[in-house]
């Protein structure tokens, strides 16, 4: 399998897991913790992106 492919895949099932958590506890949780869950999230999401953007060992070898 293509292991770049698969770390594009698995960054953007993750943020559309991470929307879907938002999105389920928007309407039920009070303005100011939306607004904590949100600082939460984001990083998360960033998170997630750092193994796509990083060069794996092999690349930088060649």
């Amino acid at each position: 399998m293509n292991f770049k492919g698969m770390k594009w895949l698995n960054f953007i099932l993750t943020i559309i897991a991470l929307f879907a958590i938002y999105t389920f506890l928007d309407g039920r949780l009070n303005p100011a913790l939306s607004n904590a869950l949100l600082v939460i999230l984001i990083p998360i999401g960033l998170l997630s992106l750092m193994p796509v953007l990083e060069k794996s060992k092999n690349d930088s070898e060649q």
